[in-house]
């Protein structure tokens, strides 16, 4: 326990003495306080009785700090203050005043540790109105002793780090948590952090931050924390091929995935694009970066969480054809996160159906598996142990440190990440707090008029810190500093005959999971549905079996919204590589129905959910790229590509944000204003259709005081269908494979077009049936434009 001799020549026995009555003090002091008989067990008071050692030159606070500093930690511990504290912020709030998250984080010091004084200089400090005492309404030291007696005696189980276990080990667990939070408090956190840490005593950091840049560059590296490219298309084609530009860019990607830091951001702004033999070059690139962005690595799936040979099984059960050696489901593909792609029309102010062409800015994030251990971000001791994955590829620690201040109230270790810590340090920085400006003009992905320095700032302010390096490539040169960011410029990789990383990827076995033919057998049932209504045809069966009993060549033109992917109850499946077969295969029989020249609009979006295929656990939930996954199985049917026109759908209710109301770096992510309208077209003859670049229209509204007044959980508006049937002839037809409330039906039959609809539920096609009946419905009043 005690060190061998001080340096003054102190004696053992001595320094055990003096341990003894500092350990004997402090406990005493505790049990009056929390009116208490509990004592330490072995372990505890064991480790309470070394870090007294290495601090005994370290004089103690007075008895009545101590006892502040412990009330101020069982209010702190069980947030007994969270009432007060609320009613504080909604009156100041009901008198114009806000608080930014410093603000809050002394508020709430003010409150644990009922002092007025704090307040008041708080409030002379912000020049705020001495009116705003009155509602400063802190628990008493008795009312807080009181709180921790009914938590002692009858703890609730609703918070989630309270294991289901008898009172009496609850109570044994929180006394533990008091008793080591006490111990660190008393000795002081300096003191603290150079006993369990040996890097604090060679140079004492008072920043964690800085200590882990210090001591730990290899996990915090700022030398590469933002990466921004500009490609232009239309340049880049001339210099060489299609093929070469998607190599060339595929080649930067996977660079710069080894050289940015772990957990920062790759922003990729693609120029609009010239459109040789009708094929959109801009979407196409944004469909080849995303796919090959997210996936370009195969890693051996190791650890015990995840279930590859349950992930084959559920998948070779649904695809008859699926080969598993060759499919290698022992592999994961890994790379970049795709986060967003924003949509940035050109010189138009307010969007509207038909807005100018724009650039697409696409936004991923490096997110690597670090299995390296990092120190308790609290106590600064390196006995943690791994926890789990919060998310994919961010590797979280928990503290094993019995006397760490950040034990939670029932005596769990701190758990923290390295990307968690980096999104910390954004919020406790001043000087990286972003505009409210900069926050209104980017809050959804969809912004016109804006400029590439416009769009540089953006990426710098709202996805790196305060003297950070960032790299651009093929920009216009900004200058040497933004906004306190050190820039280094450079081209864009020249492409190599030999390094092909595109062709290389497009090999994996990702893809020989799902892109597989289906066989049509021609036995299914299929039910023809009399609907009474001329010009219209409703079929209710699986689009794969109905579509393979009609004729090929012999529909003018196709509108759908396909089943999005385990996002309701109707449309389940085990992974998402069982979801792109039954996609894949869909749309091949798709494409041999449709005439030459013909027209596809295919509405998706990519929403967030768990592609099943590396863990079922909340952990595996991400953005989903099922828009450039359409485009590429789509592309590989045989259809040209002719656009993606961008369903604008404006301020959509629920204002989905991740940015947590507060304005720093890492959590502005955007409301999610759009979806993709895949224009689609069967080569051949030459397409006479034309289509705007954005439709401007609201969802349609089906809940009304939470009930469902439409019957249908995701319809598309009619407008959407009307960008085709508008330009169709009278007597041509039009098909939906994945009909719902058969709204393209309804569009058709109002423009004198005719109409083949599928649908699997026969409750839909009910509803289908019902609405198409329904004359007087107003199919045209949700338009934004």
């Amino acid at each position: 326990m005690a060190q061998a001799l001080c340096q003054n020549g102190i004696s053992i026995l001595r320094l055990i003495s003096v341990v003894s009555k500092t350990l004997a003090t402090l406990l005493k002091d505790f049990q009056t306080v929390l009116d208490t008989k509990w004592r330490p067990s072995l372990d505890l008071e064991a480790a309470a009785a070394s870090a007294i050692d290495a601090c005994t030159s370290i004089a103690l606070p007075t008895r009545l700090e101590r006892e502040r500093e412990l009330i101020a930690l069982v209010n702190a511990k069980f947030k007994l203050n969270r009432n007060g504290y609320q009613s504080f912020l909604d009156y100041a709030a009901s008198q114009q005043i806000y608080f930014n998250y410093h603000d809050k984080a002394e508020l709430s010091k003010c409150f644990d540790f009922h002092d007025g004084d704090r307040f008041l200089s708080f409030l002379r400090h912000r020049n705020l109105p001495l009116s705003l005492k009155n509602a400063f309404q802190a628990l008493t030291k008795q009312e807080s002793l009181l709180a921790l007696s009914k938590e002692l005696s009858n703890p609730k189980i609703r918070r989630k780090d309270a294991r289901d276990c008898d009172p009496e080990e609850r109570r044994e667990s929180i006394f533990r948590a008091l008793f080591g939070g006490y111990i660190f408090r008393s000795l002081g956190e300096r003191a603290m952090h150079q006993y369990f840490n040996a890097d604090c005593r060679i140079e004492y950091k008072k920043s964690f931050y800085d200590h882990l840049k210090h001591f730990h560059p290899g996990t915090i590296r700022r030398d590469c924390a933002l990466a921004f490219a500009v490609v232009d298309p239309t340049t880049l084609t001339t210099q060489m091929s299609k093929d070469g530009v998607r190599n060339a860019i595929c080649n930067q990607v996977r660079e710069l995935h080894s050289r940015l830091a772990n957990y920062c951001f790759l922003g990729i702004l693609i120029e609009p694009a010239a459109a040789p033999e009708n094929e959109d070059l801009q979407w196409r690139l944004f469909s080849d970066i995303v796919i090959f962005a997210e996936r370009f690595k195969e890693v051996p799936l190791k650890a015990t969480y995840f279930r590859p040979t349950l992930i084959e099984g559920a998948t070779a059960k649904h695809i008859p054809g699926l080969d598993s050696k060759v499919a290698r489901f022992d592999l994961a593909n890994e790379g970049f996160l795709f986060k967003d792609c924003f949509i940035l029309p050109k010189g138009v102010h307010e969007i509207a159906t038909g807005s100018a062409p724009g650039s697409l800015l696409l936004l991923f994030e490096k997110s690597e598996r670090d299995e390296t251990p990092v120190p308790c971000p609290a106590c600064r001791s390196v006995n943690v142990a791994g926890n789990s994955y919060p998310s994919l590829g961010v590797r979280s620690w928990e503290c094993q440190n019995p006397i760490c201040p950040s034990r939670s109230a029932f005596d769990r270790g701190n758990r923290y990440s390295v990307q968690a810590l980096l999104k910390q340090e954004a919020i406790d920085s001043e000087v990286d707090q972003i505009s409210e400006g900069s926050l209104r003009k980017w809050k959804l992905d969809v912004v016109s008029g804006v400029t590439e320095r416009q769009v540089a700032e953006m990426l710098v302010q709202h996805f790196s810190l305060h003297g950070d390096q960032v790299l651009f490539l093929n920009t216009q040169n900004m200058g040497p500093n933004i906004h306190g960011r050190e820039i280094r410029y450079e081209q864009l990789s020249s492409p190599s005959s030999k390094v092909k990383a595109y062709d290389e990827f497009v090999k994996s076995s990702f893809f020989d999971r799902w892109l597989i033919k289906r066989p049509f057998l021609n036995d299914s049932k299929v039910e023809r549905i009399e609907v009474g209504l001329k010009d219209v045809q409703l079929y209710r069966g699986d689009c794969f079996d109905v579509l393979g009993q009609l004729p090929e060549e012999s529909v003018d033109g196709a509108v759908t919204s396909p089943p999005y992917y385990n996002a309701r109850s109707y449309s389940q499946w085990p992974n998402i590589y069982c979801y792109f077969y039954d996609m894949y295969n869909s749309a091949r029989q798709v494409y041999r129905v449709l005439k030459p020249g013909a027209v596809y609009l295919f509405n998706v979006f990519d929403y967030f959910d768990n592609e099943n295929t590396v863990v079922f656990s909340s952990m595996g939930k991400k953005r989903m790229v099922l828009g450039a996954t359409f485009i590429y199985l789509f592309r590989k049917i045989g259809f040209r590509l002719q656009g993606n026109i961008a369903w604008y759908k404006g301020e959509i209710e629920g204002k989905r944000n991740f940015n947590q109301g507060n304005k720093s770096p890492y959590y502005q992510f955007p409301f999610n204003c759009w979806e993709h309208i895949f224009v689609l077209v069967k080569p051949g003859r030459k397409c006479r259709y034309t289509f705007p670049t954005i439709l401007a229209a609201k969802p349609v509204v089906k809940m009304v005081r939470g009930e469902n007044i439409l019957g249908h959980s995701a319809p598309f508006p009619p407008q959407l269908p009307a960008l085709l049937i508008d330009q169709m002839r009278t007597q041509e037809t039009v098909l939906d494979p994945y009909a719902g409330s058969m709204t393209t039906a309804r569009v058709a039959r109002a423009k004198g077009v005719r109409s083949i609809s599928i649908e699997l539920s026969s409750e839909y096609c009910s509803l289908g049936v019902r609405l198409l009946k329904q004359d007087d419905m107003p199919l045209f009043s949700t338009s934004i434009a």
